[in-house]
């Protein structure tokens, strides 16, 4: 009996101890819970701070937004030494960027193919040196300028465009030739930019071109011509066959004036047009003031006193009479 209330004792005493153990593990864990959560919040508000609020963004300006730039790979092996990098760097720049063919190499397959479209291309490939003014171009131009297919001329004249030397002359006089129109049209184009009195004798053979386009274009490129190369030009359009070129020319003399256009105007009162010397007359009477019946007269009466008008065609003598009174 008395064991039994031992045995009994024990257990009571057993039992208790470890319903207070459970107690205080389940206040330990509590304890940790509640810091676990007030950890959270603390970090929570901290983010919640730093945050701007949507007023502020509002305020501050956008920035612009940058290229999106590709990633390096991370299978990539990076290359820690930054000396070989540099080196790498500058040999690839001293590198040239192109090889420029050999304009001997390229004339040498021009002439042995008998491929439109084969020598097409080989006259683009020369579009960088003509861009450059490289003088190597213009042998070649001046040989496919006068090829018949009219692409391969073409493509040979305009690499010449922005040249102003007159060594490009020839190979102009060879696209004037050329039987189709856009190819003469681009060469006498080109006359624009050239600064030589050749330029004038090929503007004069460029007014008898079958093109009114041409012929047109001829007159406005010798308007920006100095006036040796102009009297040039017209003294040949106001002869021409085409009604319209010895229209325009008679008006170009009237803008320049001076002895040189008075001379022409007066060989042009020989034409068989009478209505076209009647315009000639009207034209002298523009620039000197005087009338004449016939080109007799004319000729003559000039002869006498061109000496009294100035460069400008002003009368010498009144001039004199204006400075002494």
């Amino acid at each position: 009996m008395v064991e039994t209330k031992k045995y009994y004792g024990f257990s009571v005493s057993t039992v208790y101890i470890l319903f207070v153990l459970s107690l205080i593990y389940i206040i330990i864990g509590c304890s940790s819970k509640k810091d676990e959560t007030n950890a959270e919040k603390s970090s929570s508000a901290k983010t919640d701070y730093n945050t701007p609020s949507a007023d502020k963004a509002a305020q501050e300006p956008e920035l612009p937004t940058l290229p999106t730039l590709p990633l390096p790979d991370a299978n990539q092996t990076t290359d820690t030494n930054p000396q070989a990098e540099t080196s790498q760097t500058v040999k690839e720049i001293a590198e040239p960027c192109e090889v420029r063919i050999s304009t001997d190499t390229l004339l040498n397959e021009f002439n042995r193919t008998s491929n439109g479209e084969r020598k097409v291309e080989l006259l683009q490939s020369l579009s960088d040196m003509a861009f450059d003014r490289d003088p190597c171009v213009i042998r070649v131009v001046q040989t496919a300028a006068a090829e018949k297919d009219a692409n391969v001329a073409l493509a040979a004249i305009v690499l010449l465009q922005g040249y102003e030397s007159p060594e490009v002359l020839p190979a102009i006089v060879k696209a004037m030739a050329h039987q189709d129109e856009e190819v003469r049209k681009i060469a006498v184009n080109l006359l624009l930019d050239i600064n030589d009195p050749q330029t004038g004798d090929l503007l004069a053979a460029a007014l008898s071109d079958e093109s009114e386009d041409i012929r047109n274009s001829t007159l406005d490129i010798t308007k920006y011509k100095d006036k040796e190369i102009q009297f040039k030009v017209l003294e040949t359009a106001i002869s021409s066959p085409f009604s319209n070129v010895k229209e325009n020319s008679i008006f170009m003399l009237e803008s320049l004036g001076g002895h040189h256009a008075v001379d022409i105007l007066i060989e042009a009162l020989q034409d068989t047009d009478t209505e076209f010397r009647e315009r000639v007359a009207s034209a002298i009477n523009m620039l000197l003031d005087k009338e004449f019946e016939s080109y007799k007269e004319a000729k003559t009466w000039w002869e006498e006193n061109r000496v009294r008008y100035d460069e400008d065609l002003s009368l010498i003598e009144e001039e004199q009479k204006t400075q002494g009174n």
